[in-house]
């Protein structure tokens, strides 16, 4: 048995969003400091600079793994800068934020940056599914990345340093209040969980799924359920998880399996990728169909993100910033299968912006 559909779970544990667009540097726009703790992938602190021009650069902590390719993200990666970030943390308080950096860009100049929260109400998070990546000009996965305790940073009461080569920068602002708060458009979450969804493969033979009956399970673990469907089995189900959290993909009706796929035959149905129900769902159409040796796929999320919000201000946020359901209506993926008796089948797959 062989599934086309593959995933890949980020360790990345912490994201903080700080936008500086409308008070923008020479280079950079924003900056993303991203926390990681794995044995495998390193501990420590990674900082993405959004610059003016659509690119980005890295700046990141020995020990933590080099990542070559970061295409979900503007136009693409363009420098990646190995820095020690002296003195830095990546915490969130009762109290809100607490977040500090400082690096030698790749220029020499100086960045200073410390984000502090003193704000005596209890905040108030909630979960939504970051749209990371409706700025990505050549994609390579679908980024299903679920942002959990949610939260933006409240101006009130809060310390915000933004300096670079000596020179302040304010933080955007957002223009409604957030729980009776004015609220700068800088955002965090303490609890992240980053699906990468059918990466783009090039001349890649298909993983032999392990196990037996209706439940195989692929190299990285993840569970591939199977029912029978009009008279052959089908993938009705995949699914994993990382710590808390759980990533689904439903097929209605089940997506066949390749190889059992009749010559000359074709089919339709939906998909609906979810994690915890709070976050909501993608939901998508797919169509599969062979002609001799060749399988073709295509998935769209052409249903978007469907959020599940629990307040009047969520409600209207989702309705009012349209980017946060509607950019994974823009993804398309193409696969091209050549199934072989003797050896398993080969797939070449892409994902592109419609």
């Amino acid at each position: 048995m062989y599934s086309p559909f593959t995933l890949n779970i980020s360790p990345m544990e912490r994201l903080f969003l700080i936008n500086f667009e409308k008070d923008p540097d020479e280079i950079y726009i924003g900056f993303e400091p991203q926390w990681f703790d794995d044995a495998s992938y390193g501990t420590g602190l990674r900082i993405i600079a959004w610059r003016k021009d659509g690119y980005i650069d890295v700046y990141q902590q020995p020990g933590l793994t080099i990542e070559k390719r970061l295409d979900v993200a503007a136009k693409g990666l363009a420098d990646t800068i190995i820095s020690p970030l002296d003195s830095s943390r990546f915490n969130v308080t009762k109290s809100g934020i607490d977040v500090a950096f400082a690096f030698e860009d790749k220029v020499g100049r100086k960045v200073v940056v410390e984000i502090v929260e003193k704000n005596h109400k209890p905040t108030n998070p909630f979960s939504l599914l970051a749209p990371v990546g409706s700025s990505s000009a050549n994609p390579s996965y679908l980024p299903v990345y679920m942002m959990f305790r949610f939260d933006f940073v409240r101006r009130s009461n809060t310390d915000v340093t933004i300096r670079i080569n000596g020179r302040n920068h304010k933080a955007d602002t957002f223009p409604f209040p957030l729980n009776g708060s004015r609220i700068y458009f800088m955002r965090y979450s303490d609890d992240t969980f980053l699906v990468d969804w059918c990466p783009a493969q090039s001349s890649h033979a298909l993983e032999l799924l392990r196990g037996e009956g209706n439940k195989l399970y692929s190299q990285n673990d993840t569970l591939y359920e199977l029912i029978e469907h009009q008279n052959s089995l089908a993938f009705a189900r995949m699914s994993t998880n990382r710590k808390s959290h759980n990533f689904t993909a439903e097929f209605i009706p089940p997506f066949p399996e390749v190889t059992h796929i009749a010559d000359h035959t074709s089919f339709c149905g939906e998909f609906v990728l979810g994690s915890d129900e709070s976050a909501g769902v993608i939901r998508g159409i797919y169509e599969v169909a062979r002609n001799g040796e060749e399988v073709e796929v295509i998935l769209n999320p052409s249903g978007g993100w469907e959020p599940r919000p629990k307040t009047h201000f969520l409600k209207f946020l989702f309705s009012f910033v349209k980017i946060f359901r509607q950019w994974p209506k823009t993804y398309l993926w193409t696969a091209k299968i050549m199934l072989n008796e003797d050896t398993p089948p080969i797939m070449e797959s892409r994902w592109t912006r419609i």
